[in-house]
């Protein structure tokens, strides 16, 4: 076989790969809304995207490895759109207003994501075998806050202040849309955005100046 021919077998074989392994995420986040990762079984994910056991295991060791490898996804997709401004806020509640509205549109537009990483926390408490590859991702959304607020904040609060406060913006924005995905439908969701950003943003500069 030719230098050329070769080359072109590999180039094909690599995009065969690579769409088999995006059909198998694809299908892991789909069985993961549905009933949660821990429920999930691998003959779930290889039904969903027609392939076979052994398919997924030249992709993925294992389930868990699958979760974090979205996990990771999720989280770089949520950080694209933290870091998307029209333009630079100017005060710290304006900052706050952009995190709240980043995070709505991740919610609004990415569901599914927004609903794993929500599962990811609890199973990085209770249930992950490897929590150090769980923490990896979320410490660096976490980090991202932080680095998004600290120019607004005075030199004088101390990091464990500001990694508290990037805290606070998490547990807000996912604990409300977490039980808001339950119990009320797109438009309640919707109106009610406004006043909740105003209760968000003031509470949050409440305890920054405790």
């Amino acid at each position: 076989m030719s230098v050329k021919k070769l080359k072109t077998k590999n180039t094909r074989t690599k995009k065969r790969a690579k769409k088999t392994r995006s059909k198998l995420k694809q299908a892991a986040l789909d069985v993961f809304s549905e009933k949660s990762f821990d429920a999930a079984t691998v003959e779930e994910i290889t039904e969903k995207a027609d392939v076979g056991k052994g398919t997924l295991y030249q992709h993925f060791e294992d389930k868990e490895q699958i979760v974090i490898t979205l996990i990771h996804e999720a989280i770089e997709h949520l950080i694209v759109r933290i870091r998307s401004f029209k333009k630079q806020p100017k005060s710290l509640e304006k900052m706050l207003e952009h995190l709240f509205n980043a995070h709505y549109e991740f919610y609004m537009n990415a569901k599914e994501e927004f609903l794993l990483l929500f599962q990811g926390k609890l199973s990085l408490k209770f249930q992950s075998e490897n929590p150090d590859e769980f923490k990896e991702s979320y410490l660096r959304y976490l980090t991202e806050i932080e680095s998004q607020i600290s120019s607004y904040l005075s030199s004088k609060i101390k990091s464990v202040k500001v990694r508290q406060l990037a805290c606070a913006v998490a547990g807000f924005i996912f604990g409300y849309f977490s039980f808001s995905m339950i119990s009320m439908n797109a438009n309640e969701i919707e109106i009610s955005i406004k006043p909740l950003r105003k209760v968000y943003v003031k509470s949050l500069r409440t305890f920054l100046e405790r």
